[in-house]
């Protein structure tokens, strides 16, 4: 499982090394748009007050990442114009020192703007922790809503988690999610108590496309609500599902499920925490009330039919109407 190395408004993760250059990775930004005018996006300098990594959109020119080591200075020039479609916008920038090659790459929606070039400069782990602890030499825009680092050509993939205080049904009662450690047992759908394989705690951005999106009990959870990655698979089952889709019990990501009543984005913090359980196969864990699938090895099927994102809306609004009827 691919991991942040550096995220924004987050310290260096336990046993970091504190520097080390990254010979090859990529810095993802999520920006809210539109932005107006031109003006610098982040910006962090070095003790003496000259630039060390600076990012600045001009509407017309486009996006500049600017990056100094040492002696040497270099520009990246992402071409405009720059749309102003509202949303969230993500700018990657990749780097690969062994190929010599950079890539700036703007996506929002379908639309996308993308440019490359060579000579990209060595990257340290320890300016990143600098930029991402923010303080005195660093400035940042408002629009600018996490940021963070990966290594290799990849960033981490879709994960589902769910919040460490989830209650998690096992054999001896309810456990929080947080507490769970490989070879507990928790209960499932088809199989009943099966051991844990894997506990997996993650630290991920907590705004933009990669908000946690909350559960509302009692539409979800009986007694709390669950908080939950957006793609976290979440089990519908009833009435409603077998109507449309012929099968009684279907999977939604959770992203999917936001209606701002039943489920909600949630982006009050910076940085959340999430687990992923891991049981070796794909299965459905209970929790409160609520049925989240976990997923399988590599190649394997979901507990159940995942929905494509068209198919969710019908759904969502036959569970709106069918919790009007029951109030």
């Amino acid at each position: 499982m691919t991991r942040w190395i550096a995220l924004s408004d987050q310290p260096p993760p336990p046993g970091s090394p504190e520097e080390g250059v990254i010979a090859h990775g990529l810095l993802v930004f999520e920006i809210d748009l539109p932005l107006a005018g031109a003006g610098v996006l982040l910006d962090m300098r070095d003790e003496g007050g000259a630039v060390a990594l600076s990012l600045f959109h001009d509407l017309g020119a486009g996006i500049a990442l600017m990056h100094r080591r040492g002696g040497r200075l270099v520009r990246h020039l992402l071409p405009g114009p720059l749309w102003q479609k509202t949303g969230v916008a993500r700018l990657t920038f990749g780097w690969d020192l062994t190929a010599r090659r950079w890539t700036l790459v703007l996506e929002q929606g379908g639309q996308r703007l993308a440019a490359g070039g060579e000579g990209p400069l060595p990257i340290d782990l320890r300016e990143l922790h600098l930029l991402c602890a923010g303080g005195a030499g660093v400035r940042r825009h408002p629009a600018v809503l996490w940021f963070g680092a990966a290594p290799g050509a990849a960033l981490p993939g879709p994960t589902g988690w769910i919040g460490v205080a989830t209650p998690v049904e096992t054999p001896r009662g309810v456990v929080a999610a947080g507490s769970l450690k490989p070879g507990d047992r928790v209960m499932t759908r088809d199989q009943g108590a099966v051991p844990l394989v894997g506990v997996t705690r993650l630290a991920v951005p907590g705004r933009g496309s990669l908000a946690p999106v909350r559960l509302r009990a009692p539409f979800y959870g009986r007694r709390a609500d669950i908080l939950v990655s957006p793609d976290q698979p979440v089990w519908i089952g009833g009435a409603q599902a077998e109507y449309l889709f012929g099968d009684e019990e279907v999977l939604v990501p959770a992203r999917h499920l936001v209606d701002g009543q039943m489920a909600l984005a949630d982006p009050r913090r910076a940085v959340a925490v999430g687990v992923v359980l891991d049981l070796g196969l794909p299965e459905l864990v209970e929790a409160d009330g609520c049925l989240f699938g976990t997923a399988g090895p590599a190649g394997a099927g979901g507990a159940r039919r995942v929905l494509e994102p068209f198919e969710v809306l019908p759904l969502r609004q036959a569970l709106a109407m069918a919790q009007r009827r029951a109030v």
